[in-house]
């Protein structure tokens, strides 16, 4: 075939304009691609998905006199083709490199391996280029429209390339060394081939079969998809063709889209190494078997969608980009095609159902078909999409953060511009976002949610940061310092907006407590809710600090109105400001008014007890109605008081034991309980009150008198007896009676008044006095209780005055004593019993004496046997040692070691040592 002159091929260079850019109103029609209105305006709410610029970068003829017929996106270059066979080739950022004529009719396809370049064209040729070398170019001519064309991988020195076309075959061409071309036939008989695309050594084509994939190393047919019958005719809509990642190619052909997946087949004889080389092969074979390792492809997806695509390419988060066609439509009225503009849609690639879909606003698009729309993508500092028809190009882009915030600036979304502008604005512009949002719901009149976002956009922590940092408003850093200021700012302005505007209730519950803003703003929170509603003032001055409001002015109000008023809830409330503002003494009046039961508690608290000290009676009587202190129980009026008790008790150093007890001389049984209480935590302090305890455990509790008089010696007996002749306290009486030595008058008493023998007896016994039981023995003798009882309870303590044989015979003949036989009885077996357990231990102690002596005794007799290693420092003890030493003629000898040191002992010391161990000697033997 005859091959093109380089030199024939014609060339025109232009200088490109800059973009033309549009607004997107005018470039783009929403759609709404889902029936519920709701979803729609949410939909109208959020910002487009995409933003649209017009690319004017290319030729100016083209588009307008000669029309775009294809191009290819490639990483490196562009390459865009026209109807009339001129080919402009560019940068991606659109520098050109040369636009030259390379066909006579419109090229239909493009395809670059980033060195060299082919395109084919409805004139039936070919034309290969390098992309650099202008020099390096050549046409081949296959007489029919070529649709498709691809080079091989290894073109720069097999200058090996594929086509198809109207022919209805895929061609092999070779350039030989002398310029001739070679061709071999791939595949034929199946409609012309509308689409090829090569992929390493796979090799795919598209005809009225359906998708053809081929292996071109192995020369063999991998896979055959067939086309669905229900699709058009091949040749009527071109397939579109993207890669996504290099093991996987998606087709979308007229409303199908299928998604292969590539990989390696792996046969199950295959055997390999941990090395990775094969058992049988040696390393050569095995690198040249895996060479030729074989592909597989396999369908992963197919997804029929509801219109026809014109372009396909990937997109972010596993969605497919789609350019979608509808075929133009008759006009009832008109009679004529009315063309629509393609739609972009995204595809989720797994359920394949749409996620998003735009009208799209070309130019031109009268009189266009399917096959005049083209999709491309390319990677930058961000992913563009190209959209290229005949007369019109546009690059859509994914927003981005700041295009974002513009839109919801532009549409007056100012909360959604505060939500993302975090981190691309300043603190104080984006602060500026969220008034505006509040402002516009102020003028909708929702005050509630307007004052929600101010808590939100003037956080007030911002200010508090800045104060831990600096210890005021300002801080290091002039940004913090004037955002913290415009913080504070705005809440001034806030504050009298919603309070000049009527709405304080709202302002109450979100302005944030700090003194940084104006005390006038509080103050007017607070003097409308004085005038409204008592109960959220109370609320206030308890949540509130005092220093973000005047106190002393709303002191002075509140108490303006108690004076003339009776109103409890302001009333506590200014006790609480008291009591906040560190005047507690001013407090106390209103307590007492409020009849406020923990006023003790609160004058305790607060060290100004012995201020109102005077007034305690008073303010215990607080605790009681009417007439409770002369009606209620003695317990009921302790459990009443006993937490001031406890108090008074707890500052018994504040105010003395004496002030108390003299202070409540008109309530006695306020100083009872507390001497009570003072006795158990400090018995010392309590010391001095014997006589006043004597008279207040006569009056409110007894059962403790006696034993407190047994147990305690601080109090005037006199006084005591005097007491107890008042209230007749014959028991105790009796015991003091006989502290003095009146046991006479006491035992009168018991025998008298109480006529309690066993009282009497343990009244004598404990008198231990001759008299005292002459007394009782007298008095006794008319008494038939006390006979017996004398009787009964003879003991050894009482044997010295007197026994029960002598009451028998000085009681009177003609006396009754009921009882009386059972008595002596007991007492004789009581005292029979007595005799025998006396005697039984007297012969323990003897038999006990006796062995103690005899164990004794034989331990003195009883020598000590030693041993010899201890036998100096036993001579140096005793004076005398006798050693027994066994010979072998068992004889037994006595041996003397007289001393340590002979020489200093006497002659008459040695010859009585002699004898007695001569005397020893002898015994032994």
């Amino acid at each position: 075939m005859p091959q093109h002159n380089p030199d024939s091929i014609e060339e025109t260079h232009t200088v490109p304009n800059e973009y033309e850019k549009n607004t997107a109103p005018e470039l783009i029609h929403h759609d709404e691609y889902n029936s519920s209105e709701e979803d729609s305006d949410e939909e109208d709410d959020s910002p487009p998905k995409l933003k649209y610029t017009r690319l004017n970068k290319l030729p100016p003829n083209f588009f307008n006199k000669d029309p775009v017929s294809t191009c290819c996106i490639h990483d490196s270059y562009f390459i865009f083709a026209t109807h009339s066979g001129v080919i402009h080739i560019s940068t991606p950022d659109f520098q050109p490199i040369r636009t030259f004529k390379a066909h006579r009719a419109s090229v239909l396809s493009i395809y670059t391996d980033g060195t060299y370049f082919a395109t084919a064209s409805m004139d039936g040729t070919v034309v290969i280029g390098s992309i650099v070398d202008e020099k390096d170019i050549v046409a081949y001519n296959f007489q029919r429209p070529v649709h498709a064309v691809v080079l091989d991988k290894h073109y720069s020195t097999n200058r090996s390339f594929i086509s198809g076309g109207m022919s209805g075959k895929v061609i092999l061409s070779n350039r030989s060394w002398m310029g001739k071309r070679t061709d071999v036939v791939l595949d034929e008989g199946s409609g012309p081939i509308v689409s090829l695309e090569r992929v390493d050594d796979l090799l795919f084509w598209m005809n009225d079969k359906g998708i053809n994939i081929y292996n071109f190393s192995l020369k063999q047919m991998l896979l055959v998809v067939d086309k669905p019958e229900d699709s058009p005719r091949s040749d009527l809509y071109w397939p579109r063709v993207t890669f996504p990642d290099p093991n996987r190619i998606i087709i979308a052909w007229s409303n199908y889209i299928w998604s292969l997946k590539i990989s390696i087949k792996q046969n199950s004889d295959e055997k390999v190494t941990s090395s990775g080389m094969s058992k049988i092969l040696p390393s050569t074979a095995s690198i040249s078997f895996r060479n030729i390792q074989e592909k597989e492809v396999e369908i992963e997806h197919i997804f029929k969608v509801d219109s026809l695509i014109c372009g396909i390419t990937s997109f972010t988060d596993d969605l497919w980009m789609i350019l979608s066609y509808d075929p133009p439509t008759l006009d009832d009225t008109t009679g004529k095609l009315q063309f629509n503009n393609p739609d972009l849609k995204l595809i989720n690639s797994v359920t394949g159902e749409v996620e998003f879909e735009e009208e799209l606003g070309l130019k031109n698009v009268e009189n266009l078909g399917l096959n005049d729309f083209t999709l491309g993508s390319h990677i930058e500092t961000s992913t563009k999409y190209y959209i290229i028809s005949a007369k019109d190009a546009v690059v859509a882009q994914e927003l981005t953060l700041n295009d974002r915030l513009s839109w919801y600036l532009e549409t007056e979304e100012f909360l959604h511009a505060w939500e993302i502008s975090e981190h691309l604005v300043s603190p104080i512009k984006r602060l500026n976002y969220g008034i505006q949002y509040v402002d516009s719901l102020i003028k909708e009149d929702d005050w509630v949610s307007a004052g929600k976002y101010l808590q939100k956009f003037l956080d007030i922590k911002d200010i508090k940061d800045n104060e831990t940092r600096s210890g005021t408003i300002t801080s290091s850093s002039t940004q913090d310092d004037s955002y913290a200021k415009e913080i504070v700012n705005q809440w001034e302005i806030w504050s009298n907006i919603y309070i000049n505007s009527g709405h304080i209730i709202d302002l109450t519950d979100i302005i944030p407590i700090t003194s940084d803003l104006p005390k006038d703003i509080y103050n007017q929170i607070l003097k409308y809710w004085i005038n409204t509603n008592q109960e959220k003032l109370h609320d206030l001055i308890t949540q509130w600090d005092i220093e973000v409001y005047d106190v002393k002015q709303i002191q002075s109000q509140l108490e303006d109105i108690v004076r003339t008023e009776d109103s409890s809830q302001l009333e506590k409330s200014l006790v609480l400001l008291y009591d906040k503002s560190l005047e507690p003494a001013k407090a106390i009046p209103h307590m007492v008014h409020l009849k406020d039961h923990n006023i003790v508690e609160y004058l305790s608290k607060n060290h100004i007890l012995s201020q109102f000290i005077n007034e305690l009676p008073d303010i215990i009587s607080l605790r009681f109605d009417k007439d409770e202190l002369e009606t209620l129980p003695i317990s009921k009026i302790q459990s009443k008081i006993s937490d001031i008790v406890s108090t008074l008790v707890d500052k018994r150093l504040e105010v003395s034991p004496k002030v108390i007890v003299e202070l409540f001389s008109s309530m006695p049984f306020i100083s009872f309980f507390y001497l009570e209480k003072l006795n158990e935590i400090d018995s010392y302090l309590v010391a001095p009150f014997g006589n006043e305890r004597v008279k207040l455990y006569s009056q409110f509790k007894r059962e403790s008198l006696l034993p407190f008089l047994h147990k305690n010696t601080g109090y005037d007996i006199d006084e005591a007896i005097n007491i107890c002749e008042q209230n007749e306290y014959i028991e105790e009486l009796v015991y003091l009676l006989g502290r003095i030595g009146q046991n006479k008058k006491a035992l009168e008493l018991i025998t008298t008044r109480l006529n309690d023998p066993i009282m009497a007896i343990k009244f004598a016994k404990r008198q231990n006095d001759k008299e005292a039981w002459n007394i009782l023995l007298d008095y006794s003798m008319e008494k038939p209780d006390f006979i017996k009882a004398l009787i009964e309870n003879s003991d050894e303590s009482s044997n010295a005055y007197y026994d029960p044989i002598t009451i028998l015979k000085r009681m009177p003949k003609d006396i009754k004593v009921p009882g009386l036989n059972d008595s002596v009885i007991e007492f004789s077996k009581n005292n029979d019993l007595n005799m025998i357990l006396n005697q039984i231990i007297l012969r323990i102690i003897y038999q006990q004496s006796k062995e103690t002596s005899q164990a004794y005794k034989l331990r003195r007799l009883k020598g000590e046997e030693i041993e010899v290693d201890h036998m100096t420092n036993i001579i140096q003890t005793f004076e005398t040692i006798v050693l027994l030493r066994n010979n072998e003629n068992t004889d037994l000898q006595l041996e003397a070691n007289l001393t340590s040191d002979p020489h200093n002992m006497s002659y008459e010391t040695h010859m009585k040592k002699l004898l007695h161990l001569k005397e020893l000697q002898r015994k032994l033997t």
